[in-house]
């Protein structure tokens, strides 16, 4: 299952020459991210308050092919393409058009709210 959306680069996005400064992608991926969990049924809140669990990013890679500009509109897609006991591995991509100019492997691990340990993933994001 595959999630996308667009954003709108605006001012606030950008760096003093114009692009989108590179760590704002990760914020447009996060996004992403919490938005493909949504749409499988899975809200963070309800996580940590249900079932104590939390998430946290421990493995970022990035891969910066192409700039985006003020008032460009791109894509952010995601995608989970691996699971494990604890991890969960997402591929995204920031796509202005059909060119992709960030491309991302992100891992998330699952953890218990109360003492940051790593816990089993949740059923629903296991499968």
């Amino acid at each position: 299952m595959k999630h996308s959306f667009t954003q709108r680069i605006i001012y606030q996005d950008t760096d003093a020459e114009g692009v989108v400064y590179y760590a704002n992608y990760l914020g447009f991926f996060e996004r992403g991210r919490m938005e493909l969990l949504r749409q499988r049924g899975i809200a963070l809140t309800e996580m940590k308050e249900k079932n104590d669990i939390l998430f946290a990013i421990n493995k970022v890679e990035c891969d910066y092919l192409a700039p985006a500009k003020l008032e460009d509109k791109i894509t952010i897609t995601t995608e989970i393409i691996e699971t494990g006991k604890v991890r969960i591995v997402f591929k995204q991509e920031a796509l202005l058009d059909e060119k992709v100019l960030v491309s991302a492997k992100i891992t998330a691990c699952s953890l218990s709210a109360k003492d940051f340990r790593p816990v089993r993933l949740p059923t629903a994001l296991a499968k």
